[in-house]
């Protein structure tokens, strides 16, 4: 008989609470499906988990990577400094799941030694590890509020029973799964800003910026795509080999520090940067003695500073300021902008020198080989990255394929950078210059395989993205190899060409040999552009682009001729024609 006032039989009971979990469940699965982003999925997941049970409150926090903190990502009706606080092995109820590895169930929590939140003394509370695999990489903390008397205020006011906490142990374990899920999308999404900022550091760097206005822009792009709230770009004084001098800013520094700023390498962590050459990361300044305030800036904060190094030389200095904390992965992505700059720093020296009679040519040169190669590798990573968040939405095996994809272009970028950076080293220094080894896949598969094989390798990789090419080989006799690298890298340039500015569906290439030359032709469906037309700015579009000029001059090496025919709306055609190489020459 059901007991007096009791208007549920325990059957009734035990069926509405597995229909409470089992609403539970889909709601999680649910928020996994739709929410990408931690921050959102842990508040969804900590609503889900207090009503569960019915708690009054609850919160969920996140092991850092060390394994020894907890740190508060969500909360439900809890006091305002639970939400970002820290809490160490042992202390509180997250230090107490994370010493003992299980579940913690305290009556009272103000029992607890180490309690961090004394208006919640009276509560009776659960934590509950969240695990990865072997990996603890979180804890939920929930609560009810107990009558003072002792005596239950209301059913809801009863302390947890065992099914309450098997239900959440086993929630926690679905919620692992999201936990994991949102934090590679959460990492690919972090990859894919960094190789936003190099690609957007790259164009600037073929642009044939004052130095001043490309350093400027690339503080912006650092601030705009990375979300450092304060950027400065410092570089070497001229004449004062041990000074700094500021005056490129990104974000708040914009508007709160006008004109130019010189700070010693003797102080700051600017100056300790440039004077070690190694990256500083101070994750909390007002404990470092080396810290110089910024004009403007106030409170506690982070500052990262990585200096642009070329060989044994110090160029300058990219430092940003934050709330933070900074990681290892900020000062990863820095250090592949410093090396970026470098160059820049340095063309724009080889320019100056140009001017006074040195070597221009090396500097186009070097131009030439970074549009060539690593813009093109970036270019390709920045349509694969574009796919990658899609991709894991729709099947999350295809979305790892493709975030290795984009790791093994972003490799293969840095080393080319890396390569180029080596021939920078000034002719006059007495370390031995490593022989730039070459990286670019599509130039090894030229020397192993020959041009059709690594045009036919090329036009299937994602740098193509949606457009359909077609290859016509079949008259063509394989040349020495310096003269099929020639004719891939012109091949290739022109077919990103289409990729970027034609929107196109189709491209025709052909590649054919008569008795004295070798004809390659790409040919398009996009949109043309007249031979004239200029951009608002007074530039030649993409038919006098720097992409052009280095096709004319590998064109013009091997004694050969370019022509490009177009017009508004009726696609492209673009010729080449090389002198065909007999046997024994090259």
């Amino acid at each position: 008989m059901t007991p007096l006032g009791d208007t549920k039989s325990p059957a009734l009971q035990r069926n509405a609470r597995l229909s409470r979990e089992l609403e539970s469940l889909q709601v999680l699965i649910d928020s996994m499906g739709r929410e990408a982003d931690l921050g959102p999925l842990l508040t969804r997941l900590l609503d889900v988990a207090c009503d569960l049970i019915g708690a009054d409150h609850g919160a969920i926090g996140l092991v850092d990577p060390s394994g020894q903190r907890v740190r508060t990502a969500a909360v439900r009706n809890m006091p305002p400094n639970e939400l970002g606080s820290e809490t160490p092995v042992g202390v509180g109820l997250y230090g107490q799941v994370l010493a003992q590895g299980t579940t913690v169930y305290v009556p009272r929590y103000g029992d607890l030694e180490t309690a961090t939140q004394p208006s919640l003394a009276d509560h009776v509370v659960i934590g509950v590890p969240i695990r990865w695999g072997n990996d603890f990489i979180g804890v939920f903390g929930l609560g009810r509020e107990m009558a003072r008397s002792g005596l239950l205020r209301r059913t809801r006011h009863a302390p947890f029973e065992p099914r309450d906490i098997t239900a959440v142990e086993d929630f926690a374990r679905y919620a692992a799964i999201a936990v994991h899920n949102a934090r590679r999308y959460a990492d690919e999404r972090r990859r894919a800003e960094r190789l936003a900022v190099v690609a957007r550091v790259a164009r600037l760097i073929t642009g044939d910026l004052h130095l001043d206005d490309l350093l400027d822009g690339a503080a912006q792009a650092i601030h705009e795509l990375l979300g450092y709230e304060n950027v400065a770009i410092a570089q070497i004084a001229e004449g004062d080999a041990d000074m700094l001098v500021v005056r490129s800013f990104g974000g708040e520094y914009r508007h709160v520090i006008r004109g130019e700023h010189r700070v010693p390498f003797a102080v700051g962590l600017m100056g300790a940067a440039a004077r070690t050459r190694e990256i500083v990361l101070v994750n909390d300044v007002s404990k470092d003695p080396r810290y110089m305030p910024t004009p403007g800036v106030t409170g506690p904060h982070a500052e990262l500073a990585v200096p642009i190094v070329l060989g044994s030389d110090v160029l300058g200095v990219v430092n940003v300021e934050g709330k933070g904390p900074f990681d290892d992965d900020d000062a990863e992505a820095l250090r592949i902008v410093s090396d970026q700059l470098a160059v820049a720093i340095e063309n724009a020296r080889l320019y100056e020198a140009a001017r006074r009679g040195a070597v221009l040519e090396e500097r186009h040169r070097l131009a030439r080989e970074l549009h060539d190669s690593v813009t093109q590798q970036l270019f390709s990573a920045t349509l694969v990255a574009q796919s990658v968040g899609p991709a894991f939405a729709r099947d999350p095996i295809e979305g790892e394929r493709r975030a290795t994809m984009l790791l093994d272009l972003a490799r293969t970028a840095l080393a080319e950078m890396r390569s180029l950076l080596s021939e920078l080293r000034p002719h006059g220094a007495t370390v031995d210059r490593p022989t730039p080894q070459a990286t670019d896949p599509g130039l090894t598969t030229v020397r192993r395989g020959g041009l059709v094989s690594a045009l036919r390798a090329h036009f299937r990789s994602p740098a193509i993205g949606d457009l359909d090419v077609a290859l016509d080989s079949e008259r063509y006799i394989p040349q020495p190899p310096d003269r099929e690298e020639a004719l891939y890298r012109i091949i290739r340039e022109a077919v990103h060409n289409v990729v970027k500015h034609a929107r196109a569906t189709r491209t025709e290439v052909g590649l054919a040999c008569t008795a004295d030359v070798v004809r390659a032709s790409v040919r398009d469906d996009g949109i043309g552009f007249a031979s004239e037309q200029r951009t608002s700015s007074g530039r030649f579009r993409a038919a006098h682009g720097l992409g052009i000029v280095s096709m004319r001059e590998r064109v013009a090496e091997h004694g050969g001729a370019l022509r490009i025919q177009s017009e508004p709306g009726r696609g492209t055609l673009v010729e080449i024609t090389l002198p065909l190489a007999h046997e024994g020459t090259s």
